[in-house]
């Protein structure tokens, strides 16, 4: 168990990936309780489920836009400058909805606004986090790398909401937007410790593809990574809305919860997922089908239980379920597709990831909000379990008889 461990943990000994990573894990902290006060303050304008769809969506058309852009400059510039620019920017902007929270004035279209202009920003810096963490260790490390990243990123979600939650009705929304703007000191710092020849010279021999089309001419040569799309598609259009957009909706309007039980909801799906993110770190990549196949199964189940569910105790219960079959599920894609994808294209392809994430995803959260205020959200919840469950069976039997 302790090789396994060591083995598990090998990224963390390379300094650059190490230092990024402690950076990455406070900033993500101050993202997730922006996004609950980002929720809470909507829901607390208005009522409607389709202002948060309609807030998802205003986030991804900068992406859909631009994210192809993002990847190309990542895979042409350096990726650590990229990203102290963005990330720089990211903080500016959580700095301006703490200063309208405070001062008494935010309004629904000042985070509208503000919300495009993140997205304009993700649309950069996204392709570029997703592409740099796999840069930082040995080519044989980069699952492993993946899965560490990955773990920060739901164990943030662990701290994060719930962190907001308190700090929201202590101290009032912007605190939160104020924590988040802070928290980017700690990857700023991280990356101006990382100097700007950090790349091995050895991996980037080849001659790159500088076309935009490079990432889409990739998935659709490599029939592992097309099929992964394909199952990653069905997780941002069927299951992520509800994670990530439509549960502060679910505490608010149908379990009645405060901003603490919101906060605490939220937080029991960072726990869940984080509880997959390690046992991927443990496992690695050997038996990812089986592991698609248990997160996809353990998914449907608890968004099936949400849809039935009506006291918040066991919506908690019921939310960290749902988020470690989605963790095993997203995060078995992202590991095999980073490990397979060469490294001078690494940014394009995920930057096809990014748009999945930043607008597959919040189109099809702001069709589900206008479809929960007709039908209700608990027969929309099941109804969406089925037909996540019935397509990704398909898709992962097709992916059986491929390499």
């Amino acid at each position: 168990m302790s090789f396994e461990l060591s083995e598990a943990l090998a990224p963390l000994k390379s300094r650059h990936f190490r230092v990024y990573w402690i950076g990455q894990a406070v900033s993500l902290i101050g993202t997730w309780m922006q996004q609950m006060a980002q929720g809470w303050v909507v829901t607390r304008l208005t009522s409607s489920a389709s202002a948060l769809g309609m807030l998802a969506l205003a986030t991804s058309l900068p992406m859909m836009v631009l994210g192809l852009k993002g990847g190309q400059l990542a895979d042409r510039l350096n990726k650590r400058n990229i990203l102290i620019t963005t990330q720089a920017l990211l903080a500016l902007l959580a700095l301006a909805f703490a200063g309208l929270a405070f001062s008494g004035v935010l309004s629904l279209w000042h985070v509208f606004v503000l919300t495009v202009l993140l997205g304009i920003t993700t649309a950069f810096d996204l392709p570029a986090a997703q592409a740099f963490g796999a840069e930082l260790v040995e080519p044989r490390l980069i699952a492993r790398a993946v899965a560490l990243i990955q773990s920060i990123f739901h164990g943030s979600r662990l701290l994060g909401p719930a962190l907001a939650g308190v700090l929201v009705e202590r101290l009032g929304e912007g605190s939160a937007f104020l924590a988040n703007s802070i928290s980017f000191l700690a990857v700023l710092a991280s990356l101006l410790s990382i100097p700007a020849d950090y790349r091995d010279p050895e991996r980037h021999t080849k001659k790159p593809d500088q076309s935009l089309g490079a990432g889409f001419r990739y998935v659709r040569k490599d029939s592992v990574a097309g099929g992964l799309m394909v199952l990653l598609l069905l997780a941002m259009s069927l299951i992520f809305p509800f994670v990530i957009v439509l549960m502060v909706y679910y505490a608010k309007h149908v379990i009645y919860a405060g901003a603490a039980g919101m906060g605490g909801l939220m937080s029991a799906s960072g726990c869940g997922a984080l509880a997959g993110a390690a046992f991927l770190i443990l496992t690695g990549i050997k038996a990812w089908r089986r592991t698609l196949f248990v997160g996809l199964g353990i998914a449907t189940l608890a968004l099936l239980g949400l849809s039935m569910n009506r006291a918040l105790w066991s919506a908690v219960v019921l939310n960290a379920t749902l988020s470690l079959g989605v963790s095993l599920y997203m995060g078995t894609i992202s590991q095999v597709i980073q490990q397979r994808v060469p490294d001078e294209i690494r940014g394009r392809v995920m930057a096809l990831f990014g748009i999945a994430f930043t607008s597959v995803m919040p189109v099809s959260a702001l069709l589900l909000s206008l479809l929960a205020d007709v039908v209700g959200l608990r027969t929309l919840m099941a109804a969406a379990a089925g037909l996540f469950a019935t397509l990704g069976l398909v898709q992962l039997f097709r992916l059986r008889a491929v390499g």
